[in-house]
């Protein structure tokens, strides 16, 4: 599930407005601002919808349709600084449908988060930004897949799409205080099950426990 080496860099303040303008050339009829959108997300996107299923020709077919409604509809779409939590939902909510289109026997709330085989790349990567060993690693991934669906995604939408809590209770379709409550129970359960992690993880996994505690005293 979980590699030591690190393809995702933080986000700087530089890309953000890059994104921003991008989706504000494409909304004009730029083609070539489109390809750029297509090609700053498109990896990212893919990442986090083969989160949902092992079937590569659906997961495919729902990205060109996100990105071909796009297009066909970028007249209709808003400007937006939040770009990435528009795309991450919009196709969340498109592989959510074929997903149970396909299958009388799913339902929603039984579509599960992490369904990758142990030889890809995962999004809790971002989580440690330091060299591991396989048996870190290993011990890592042990405990990441005992944590509830929910916990794993709000992780991934943490840590590697770098979105904010609102931005994640937006995809989740729960409230800010719900996000707060999968990450610090989540992290906590990590934290509890492995105490030296903190030394591994770092600074990013000490943020967010903080920002996580602090959110879960204000009602």
């Amino acid at each position: 599930m979980l590699k030591s080496d690190i393809s995702r860099q933080p986000q700087t303040a530089w890309e953000k407005t890059d994104e921003t303008l991008l989706w504000q050339q494409f909304r004009e009829g730029q083609q070539e601002a489109f390809q750029g959108l297509v090609q700053h997300f498109y990896r990212e996107l893919h990442f986090y919808g083969g989160r949902f299923t092992r079937d590569a020709d659906l997961l495919k077919d729902c990205l060109q349709d996100l990105f071909l409604n796009l297009w066909t509809y970028r007249h209709k779409i808003v400007q937006t600084p939040y770009i990435r939590p528009y795309l991450y939902k919009s196709l969340r909510r498109k592989i959510y449908r074929e997903v149970m289109r396909h299958s009388s026997t799913v339902s929603e709330g039984s579509i599960t988060f992490d369904d990758v085989s142990s030889e890809e790349i995962t999004a809790e990567q971002a989580l440690i930004r330091t060299e591991l060993s396989d048996y870190q690693t290993a011990r890592l991934n042990a405990l990441l897949a005992q944590l509830s669906d929910r916990q794993r995604e709000a992780i991934h939408l943490k840590f590697y799409a770098e979105l904010s809590n609102d931005e994640i209770a937006d995809i989740l379709a729960v409230n800010k205080q719900s996000v707060a409550n999968l990450l610090h129970r989540g992290l906590s359960r990590l934290r509890e099950s492995w105490p030296s992690l903190l030394s591994l993880v770092g600074y990013w996994l000490l943020v967010a426990e903080r920002i996580a505690d602090e959110l879960l005293t204000v009602r």
